[in-house]
């Protein structure tokens, strides 16, 4: 069997993971966005979660043929093409978008751990027996094997998790050339071949334990790697409209549940049932978008995903740099920074009150988002993936990548960009639109400082 990729060519699945890729919590990810909805942005960035599961697990699997350990232990390489198949199967519906709603609803009934909602989710399910083809074709022990490789906890070799996620990971390879592909940028392009031909490993004796590592002549390849998920992320990811169309699609999904709408509530209060996980595998961008707009019940949160059926979007009426706003205290420069955060709730909506009934923007509350966006250095982006990436040197220890790169030691890691932005309804005509927005750009300075000063006097 082989399958014909229109960006890594063929794949070729042997019967087991054909069987997987056939099993419905597989076929379920054909009906999820990789990025939600971004084609209302390029219009050609309609590919899901399926395909993109597919080049993890081809990509992941080249990468386990590298490292003679994995490659000469079947029952591991096995693991790993298992786990890189099946690694998004938790995802909700609009990818991210479910797991920034899953974080605000369902903090404190998730499983604990650094793994991200979808990941949780996802040993889950496997856990759960939720899908009755996956208990036909995974033994009891390869589940468990999977599910340490999904949440980070206990896997076989550290390096069978970094293959999956870290640094330079399978995922991360998959998606900057799959999201450039089919948004027709050329920002996450690199040299795949390359990339894989630099892998290596080294062994920590005393811990027993294998780390991914990197050839000393392939640096340039890996400073290219992560260069190119920098701009992806500044160009593309935290692009301006694809930035309206998640914050709308999270408000509309929080009016929901205030207005009671009882199937977003059993989606997103996630619950330690099997129940719970069986309602969880029935829903898909399209279901939801249906479920909403055809709904007989009026409200505002059918509104919002009307407008973004329609393409009728919020406009960004304000963005700032953090860095540049003089005028209010460090204290509450830092809580802004946060204030997407579920820990800022209160805050955001208060703020976002008193924008609403700024005169030049006039409208409900519930239609103005604010929202802020961290971009970080490209060096403190890799610093932040799990684990860190060993050069190795025929002439001394191996160095850390960060130490070894030119490049990437001329970058101060600590610098970084924070823009607070405003997204609303935004109603105009002519040149009352540059006025509006004028006075807009004015008046919410202002408002922000009296509220800073509000805190501080507090």
């Amino acid at each position: 069997m082989e399958i014909r990729d229109p960006v890594l060519g063929f794949i070729h699945p042997r019967d087991r993971e054909l069987e997987i890729i056939n099993a419905p919590v597989m076929q379920r990810l054909r009906r999820i966005k990789q990025l939600a909805m971004a084609h209302l942005l390029y219009p050609g960035a309609t590919h899901t979660r399926f395909e993109h599961s597919l080049g993890v697990f081809h990509i992941a699997s080249r990468m386990a043929h590298k490292i003679p350990p994995l490659a000469k232990n079947e029952d591991k390489s096995q693991l790993v093409r298992f786990a890189a198949l099946l690694h998004d199967i938790g995802h909700g519906p609009f990818s991210h978008v479910s797991d920034v709603t899953l974080e605000r609803l369902s903090s404190d009934t998730l499983p604990p751990g650094k793994a991200r909602p979808h990941e949780k989710i996802a040993a889950k399910i496997l856990e759960a027996n939720a899908d009755e083809e996956l208990q036909r074709v995974l033994s009891a022990k390869e589940r468990t094997g999977i599910i340490s490789l999904l949440t980070g906890i206990n896997p076989p070799f550290t390096i069978m998790r970094e293959i999956l996620s870290g640094g330079v990971d399978a995922d991360r390879m998959d998606y900057l050339l799959r999201d450039s592909h089919f948004c027709g940028v050329k920002y996450g392009v690199f040299d795949l071949d390359r990339m894989l031909d630099s892998l290596s490993f080294y062994e920590n004796k005393e811990e027993n334990d294998l780390h991914l590592a990197i050839k000393q002549d392939c640096v340039n390849t890996i400073e290219q790697f992560i260069l190119a998920k920098y701009f992806m992320t500044t160009q593309v990811y935290m692009h301006r409209v694809r930035s309206i169309c998640d914050a709308m699609i999270a408000r509309a999904v929080e009016l929901g549940l205030n207005e009671g709408i009882d199937f977003l509530s059993r989606l997103y209060r996630y619950e330690e049932t099997e129940g719970y996980l069986r309602n969880y595998l029935q829903w898909h961008d399209s279901r939801v978008i249906d479920s909403i707009v055809n709904d007989d019940r009026k409200g505002r949160c059918q509104k919002i995903f009307k407008r973004l059926h329609e393409r009728r979007l919020f406009k960004m009426v304000f963005h700032a740099n953090l860095r540049d706003m003089d005028n209010i205290t460090s204290r509450f420069r830092d809580r802004l920074s946060e204030i997407s955060s579920p820990e800022e709730t209160k805050l955001r909506h208060e703020l976002e009150h008193e924008i609403s009934r700024l005169p030049e923007l006039g409208c409900p509350s519930e239609y103005v988002i604010l929202n802020c966006l961290t971009i970080e250095s490209a060096k403190q982006m890799f610093l932040s993936s799990e684990g860190e990436l060993q050069v190795e040197s025929r002439w001394e220890s191996s160095r850390r990548f960060e130490e070894e790169s030119a490049i990437f030691r001329s970058i101060n890691e600590s610098v970084k960009d924070q823009f607070l932005e405003v997204y609303a309804r935004f109603e105009h005509k002519g040149r009352d639109k540059e006025r509006r927005l004028d006075g807009l750009k004015k008046a919410i300075p202002g408002l922000l400082q009296d509220k800073g000063r509000e805190e501080e006097d507090e």
